[in-house]
């Protein structure tokens, strides 16, 4: 005769188990509200000094997200409003090719702009770890001050700088006998464009990542490596890059977030321009909100960026992210 199952055996089983869990979990907030040891007292310092944290997230974070949610099925109508659409603003975004034009162009700068960042990160903070710590902090700080400049006011200067008759780019590539170029104005030249002003703002921001990183391996492991007869080059790959894994899978995620919510570089210089060349989804979703004012298509963009960027960054994490012991 088979068992009785546990969650109808006479002694309890799976059942008693749940309530069992669930007294100890409402045991657990009560002395969380009314400690009575030393380690509940602690615990509930450390819950309050989380809770700003916690509630500044769910207002200005969950919140709109939830909101957005809702508003993705419902379509706001002349006077304010709102009808419900079901699915049919998902079916009229997802097939808009406007809209996918956008995410191509988005896919497009992500690849141009966070290998170029991160390696470039890595490079120079491999090179400033060799150097003394004066000149290191120097260094680092010429480095970290771009990212400490507005997006908006870096655009401007890039801006000026690509500007096809009186810029400066342009002004040095006819000293050395190149033609001048189109640059924010070329169908071709404006993402690669974009991509450098985001190598340009993220750089110093990814180069502190890595020196901080750089500077926490021992050099026990170096020295080790040496003895066993290992060169500069086998030290980097096999001894520099494994320890460094957590803060590139970190930094990859970061630049990956940034890249895809760009706005304020596009809308600054070129307002997805030339042609719509340099729309990315951002732009169009502020556009489509506040210009044309389909708040509803809006939601739904914008729950797209969300899922998008939840589902690479997990994918991302799970994949890279690896365990380094020595």
């Amino acid at each position: 005769m088979p068992p009785p199952h546990p969650a109808l055996s006479p002694d309890g089983g799976e059942g008693s188990g749940r309530s069992q869990r669930g007294a100890f979990q409402l045991s657990a907030w009560t002395r969380l509200a009314f400690p009575r040891t030393y380690m509940d007292r602690q615990r509930r310092a450390g819950f309050l000094f989380v809770l700003p944290a916690v509630a500044y997230f769910a207002c200005v974070y969950f919140i709109p997200l939830v909101e957005s949610l809702i508003g993705s099925f419902y379509r706001t109508l002349p006077g304010g409003a709102s009808r419900f659409m079901g699915i049919g603003l998902y079916e009229r975004v997802l097939t808009d090719p406007v809209f996918w034009n956008s995410v191509r162009n988005t896919i497009k700068l992500l690849a141009l702009s966070v290998p170029s960042t991160v390696v470039l990160a890595l490079a120079v903070a491999l090179g400033l770890n060799r150097l003394t710590l004066r000149w290191r902090s120097l260094w680092a700080a010429m480095y970290f001050v771009p990212f400490a400049v507005s997006l908006v006011a870096a655009a401007l200067i890039w801006q000026w700088l690509y500007e096809p008759v009186y810029g400066v780019l342009n002004h040095g590539l006819v000293l050395v006998g190149l033609p001048p170029q189109k640059w924010l104005q070329s169908l071709n030249q404006v993402l690669p464009s974009l991509a450098a002003i985001n190598v340009w703002v993220r750089l110093g921001f990814d180069t502190m990542i890595f020196l901080a990183a750089l500077q926490a391996i021992p050099g026990e492991y170096y020295e080790a490596a040496a003895m066993d007869g290992a060169s500069a080059r086998q030290q980097l790959w096999h001894v520099t890059l494994p320890l460094l894994n957590p803060q590139v899978v970190m930094v990859c995620i970061l630049e990956l977030i940034f890249n895809f919510k760009i706005f304020d570089q596009v809308y600054a210089t070129t307002q997805g321009g030339p042609a719509g060349a340099s729309q990315t989804i951002i732009p169009l979703l502020y556009d489509t909100a506040f210009k044309y004012f389909r708040l509803g298509e809006a939601s739904v963009m914008a729950v797209f960026v969300f899922v998008v960027l939840l589902v690479v960054t997990l994918l991302q994490w799970r994949i890279f992210r690896r365990q380094v012991d020595y």
